[in-house]
């Protein structure tokens, strides 16, 4: 996902000088041949993120779209100031690239643990989030963010996600991406935990039940129609490598209590236990909640309520 996010951003810069990538002394075995074949579209801010949130807002506010890189919780947390002050308060065109999502970094430690990223996000104003589930999604939505000219948050993950979706129509900005239809209920993700969502459908399966799986990138912008129909045909749970605080399926609840329809959701997220505990990141995963059968389980007791 990395690797197609800086290719694809690549291939837009050579035949628009207007895009700037940004880096905060990260990325490198990735980037070199952006810095190296657009040079005049390339920074390196060195670490000192709040300074580089602050030059990709003045740089931006020239007209150029800007994209800030780094890991984790370095673009976001570090430097949310300058993010609300700089970029979102004066909307300009600035893309907040992280990498590293979730449990991507987890061997080293809480601080490169991004969990709260999204909750963060969504609360600044004119702040748009985009959360591909693979390379398909990285790619077109990187795309479409060289033609979008609003304060944006890509959050990717690590690297070598497997493919798991369709291709990813943009004229739909808003569209939730279905990979498997079913008619007992549906549960949506963001991101590459896709993965063990597709693994716990096959779990529902052997208890002869049928669930719908979706992939929500545009999580600023819901498909309403889509939430409506989901919200009748049954349970929705919503799965999300995050804190299960202000994240993905609180923006569920918060979208379905609006539209004043009946519905039984269940959050399945990170339930940030064990803090200094470290590992690999699917290790973090099981020990937090985010495993197959913990997915599963969570659909099966919202049928059996």
């Amino acid at each position: 996902m990395r690797d197609t996010f800086i290719k694809t951003l690549l291939a837009q810069a050579k035949t628009n000088p207007e895009i700037v990538f940004m880096t905060g002394d990260l990325g490198f075995g990735v980037i070199e041949d952006f810095q190296k074949t657009v040079p005049d579209q390339f920074i390196n801010a060195g670490v000192s993120e709040q300074a580089m949130m602050g030059m990709a807002a003045g740089i931006a506010s020239t007209g150029k779209r800007v994209f800030v890189y780094s890991i984790g919780n370095f673009p976001t947390l570090r430097c949310l100031e300058q993010i609300r002050n700089d970029v979102c308060l004066m909307n300009n065109p600035v893309v907040i690239v992280s990498v590293g999502a979730g449990y991507s970094y987890g061997s080293q430690g809480y601080t490169h643990h991004a969990l709260e990223d999204i909750a963060v996000m969504r609360a600044l104003p004119n702040m748009n989030i985009y959360i591909p589930a693979d390379s398909i999604e990285s790619k077109k939505l990187t795309e479409y963010l060289c033609e979008s000219n609003s304060p944006s948050y890509l959050r990717l993950g690590r690297s070598g996600e497997p493919d798991i979706t369709r291709d990813l129509k943009i004229s739909t900005p808003n569209k939730i991406i279905d990979i498997i239809e079913g008619k007992d209920g549906t549960i949506l993700f963001v991101g590459p935990v896709g993965i063990r969502v597709l693994a716990a459908e096959k779990l529902i399966r052997k208890h002869g039940k049928k669930v719908s799986i979706a992939s929500v990138p545009f999580i600023s912008d819901l498909d309403l129609d889509y939430l409506k129909a989901a919200a009748n045909k049954g349970p929705i749970v919503t799965v999300e490598e995050h804190s299960n605080r202000g994240g993905f399926g609180s923006l569920i609840l918060e979208t379905l209590n609006s539209l004043g329809l009946t519905y039984k959701v269940k959050i399945v997220a990170s339930k940030q236990l064990n803090l200094s505990e470290i590992g690999s990141q699917s290790f973090l995963q099981n020990q937090n909640g985010l495993d197959e059968d913990s997915i599963a389980n969570a659909f099966m007791s919202c049928l059996e309520s």
